[in-house]
């Protein structure tokens, strides 16, 4: 019998400025029958002299982990759950960036530490990561973006083994607000599983690093980028009552809080290139 895949693992966050302004950036999301159970996706580009320190990461509820795969100098930092958007996470030039992310609630298995540690931080993978001198050694070492994804899964087979898994409440929780598009309120969730709201905020910091509340309103924003590539800001306005916010004020400072920038110059500017300018 078919069994439709769960809402978390078919979540794709978006990354305007890189998914449109480098001409390098490839990704792969592995197959569901994966050993990562669908918990992991890749992405890499080329950074060069240009953008290196510009590029403005938004936030999207997932922690990843970043490789510069330098031959002679490579490093690699733990990327902690994003609470607004920000540049400089990727300062290094003329360097070949591989990163793995994990979606929401899978990274505490890999790492084996409580993510909420790692929120808005970047800290070296050799701090925490048992055997991360082999797992760089062996992402380096290849030459293109599809290399050094298998590079990845052959580190994963011998050291992790088995699929990723998450907690069954932060499985069915996480399932709950991104099929929502993240509509839904933490009273909500708390009377739909019989949890308490107290119990939920402290296993969600655990396993996503952020609050239920802060996790849907970054669910929500992706839902709206989502939106504003098939729509302009007029079209996008008739929107925004449904996914939940108060009135187009409140729309646009929560807007504004991950990207830096109004959504309707977000649209005018042609998307990425708006994102961080203030």
């Amino acid at each position: 019998m078919y069994v439709p895949a769960r809402p978390s693992v078919l979540y794709h966050p978006f990354q305007p400025a890189f998914e449109k302004q480098l001409s390098s950036y490839a990704e792969y999301k592995p197959s569901l029958s994966a050993p990562f159970g669908g918990g992991i996706q890749f992405y890499g580009f080329y950074m060069d002299d240009l953008n290196a320190g510009q590029m403005f990461v938004i936030p999207e509820g997932c922690m990843s982990l970043v490789i510069c795969c330098y031959p002679d100098r490579p490093s690699a930092n733990i990327c902690g759950t994003l609470y607004k958007g920000r540049q400089g996470l990727f300062a290094r030039s003329e360097c070949e960036y591989f990163v793995i992310r994990f979606l929401p609630g899978y990274a505490e298995h890999f790492f084996r530490y409580p993510v909420g540690g790692f929120s808005e931080q970047e800290i070296p993978v050799g701090d925490v990561l048992p055997h991360a001198a082999e797992l760089l050694e062996r992402v380096v070492e290849q030459k293109t973006f599809e290399e050094r994804v298998r590079a990845f899964e052959a580190y994963y087979e011998i050291y992790i083994r088995g699929r990723l898994a998450i907690p069954r409440l932060i499985e069915y929780l996480t399932d709950q607000i991104i099929h929502s598009r993240g509509t839904l309120q933490v009273t909500d969730l708390s009377r739909d599983t019989g949890y308490s709201s107290r119990y939920m905020i402290k296993a969600f910091e655990q396993y996503i690093g952020a609050s239920p509340k802060l996790f849907s309103r970054i669910i929500r924003f992706q839902h709206v980028l989502e939106l504003m590539e098939h729509n302009n800001y007029k079209e996008t306005l008739e929107h925004i009552f449904e996914l939940g916010y108060f009135d187009q004020n409140h729309f646009i400072k929560e807007f504004k809080e991950f990207s830096r920038t109004t959504p309707k110059k977000y649209t005018v500017q042609g998307t990425a290139g708006s994102l961080g300018a203030g």
